[in-house]
């Protein structure tokens, strides 16, 4: 079988990357990069042609199957959508792309996500979202301690915690001058400072780890110190249905306990694994290439 790594020509040695491709070859097919930035999509009457520049040629790609990794660093709209429909012609030229392309979108996004879980009765942050900084003012001074994020970020990067709402309006009115949306969190206080990343592949968990912050952040590339956690059957079953339904194969589900019960922050289709990896002896490319294959095979 031939399996497809999609993600970007400046984000190949990444550790998920390298783990997923050793995986794909332990297993006996055959592993590429899909440059997403460098493929070309050809439309000609009722035919698409799907090729990738490497060097300077050109090679068409045939693929059986695909993981999305990711889709780069966005400065455009029309890039972002670009980069969306050159994954979604893979799917329609009959590629199985895990995950799907249409669920990875929204899943990769902190509001949508949010959105989406809370209107299935799961338990989320209390969050407000806008383009007015009047609304995220207003938001802050009831939240007293706020937790401010751009939607679509990862490790813990340009996120802001702030206890004035004064100081917090300056970073409001510096996102809609930059045309971005303002999304404000109440912070919550986490049990023993830390929280939990769950694993699911398919229908199951595969294991979890608990992210002890050194500062208020607990990602593991901020400083955070992870160990092994017992998954109860609550941790399983929040897990289970954040990641249904956000309509993901496979997801790290981050989970924080609080005094009043657990609060799901994200179902991040493209974590990090690491830290997982190594206090678990887990590794989750094992399960997640498995699944894409049995899924490929139909």
């Amino acid at each position: 079988m031939r399996i497809g790594l999609i993600t970007t020509s400046d984000d190949t040695r990444h550790g998920g990357i390298k783990d997923l491709k050793a995986e794909i070859e332990r297993q006996g097919h055959t592993a590429s990069f899909f440059h997403i930035d460098k493929a070309g999509i050809r439309i000609k009457r009722k035919e698409l042609g799907i090729f990738m520049i490497d060097g300077k040629k050109t090679r068409k790609v045939d693929l059986d199957a695909a993981l999305l990794r990711n889709i780069g660093v966005i400065k455009d709209y029309e890039q972002f959508v670009h980069r969306i429909w050159v994954v979604m012609t893979l799917e329609l030229e009959g590629s199985r792309v895990m995950n799907r392309v249409e669920n990875w979108v929204p899943a990769s996004d902190k509001f949508a996500t949010l959105v989406t879980l809370a209107k299935a009765g799961l338990p989320v942050p209390e969050t407000v979202s806008s383009e007015d900084f009047f609304i995220g003012y207003e938001a802050a001074k009831e939240f007293r301690s706020s937790v401010i994020k751009p939607l679509r970020s990862g490790l813990g990067l340009g996120v802001f915690k702030l206890d004035d709402p004064d100081a917090a309006m300056h970073i409001f009115n510096a996102f809609t001058s930059l045309n971005k949306p303002i999304y404000v969190q109440k912070f919550l206080e986490k049990k023993n400072n830390g929280d939990y990343r769950v694993v699911v592949v398919g229908d199951e968990v595969i294991g979890a780890e608990f992210r002890k912050g050194v500062t208020w952040k607990t990602n593991i590339s901020q400083g955070g110190i992870p160990s092994k956690a017992k998954i109860t059957d609550e941790l399983a079953d929040l897990a289970i249905r954040a990641t249904k339904t956000m309509n993901l194969d496979f997801a790290g589900v981050d989970i924080a306990e609080t005094k009043n019960g657990y609060f799901i922050f994200e179902t991040n289709p493209s974590m990090a694994w690491t830290g997982f990896k190594e206090v678990t002896g887990v590794n989750p490319a094992e399960h997640i290439v498995r699944h894409l294959i049995k899924e490929a095979k139909g």
